[in-house]
């Protein structure tokens, strides 16, 4: 290494906050940056090496599979810099760049850096779930059995996957024998065919016990449902309120001013 590298490029290679690989021209490790120490003892538990010496000697692709294919394809194609996102070991994620650099004495060498994204991407995946649950909140009313999913903003095809797939989960899970989905915070459609879908839920829906019902449709979404001859086999109520009254009644209660 000495002979490839120069000491204040070693040095120079240590002061970064990176996890720095140096590669000679056959893809063997022959320099870990001290940053890397820290990403060495997060792979032990998959490499077994537990050293920065143990890495030296062996060749980069012998790691993970799914790191093979990125820097397979980064030395074939021999086009750089090289940029990529890889899984460690299925446990984490990083960000791989690859320089290829001439050394002063002859020599090709490679400098791989793997940026840790892990934390980035399980909070990125946590913002993905908090956003699938604002597509269609279920929320419980006053009745144990009856639960409401309010609708707002835009209404899309791939929301409205979205929205089956909760009806059906969250009935099945509170046992609900009514689901109330009010429309009336729905601003607009990006699809006439939605409008055909609310049959399909409906008819999912009673397979499972639950009665759905739908309040707040728009003018303009009735005027779909009817220009598209589509049929709705359950009630339908202008307001949330004549829905959950209905919903009380039938199961044999009775809302009052008090």
């Amino acid at each position: 290494m000495d002979s490839i590298l120069a000491q204040s490029q070693i040095s120079l290679l240590n002061a970064i906050g990176e996890n720095i690989f140096i590669c000679d021209e056959n893809h063997q490790i022959i320099m870990l940056n001290d940053y890397s120490s820290q990403l060495i003892n997060r792979l032990m538990p998959y490499t077994g090496l537990a050293s920065k010496d143990d890495y030296l000697g062996r060749n980069i692709c012998e790691f993970s599979p799914e790191e093979d294919k990125a820097l397979l394809k980064a030395f074939a194609a021999d086009v750089f810099p090289f940029e990529a996102k890889v899984s460690l070991f299925h446990n984490m994620t990083a960000e791989m760049t690859i320089h290829k650099q001439q050394t002063s004495t002859g020599p090709y060498i490679y400098i791989i850096t793997l940026k840790d994204i892990t934390d980035y991407e399980e909070e990125l995946h946590k913002g993905y779930v908090l956003l699938e649950e604002l597509y269609a909140p279920v929320i419980q009313t006053i009745l144990d059995d009856v639960i409401l999913m309010p609708i707002t903003g835009t209404m899309t095809g791939k929301r409205l996957d979205k929205i089956k797939e909760i009806a059906l989960f969250e009935s099945v899970k509170r046992q609900a024998s009514y689901l109330i989905i009010d429309f009336t915070g729905m601003t607009a459609l990006d699809d006439n065919s939605i409008t055909m879908e609310l049959e399909t839920i409906t008819r999912s829906l009673e397979l499972i016990g639950t009665t759905i019902i739908y309040s707040g449709l728009s003018a303009k979404f009735v005027k779909q449902i009817i220009e598209q001859g589509t049929s709705i086999p359950t009630e339908t109520f202008a307001t949330f309120r004549q829905a959950i009254r209905y919903a009380c009644k039938k199961n044999g209660y009775k809302l009052v001013h008090i």
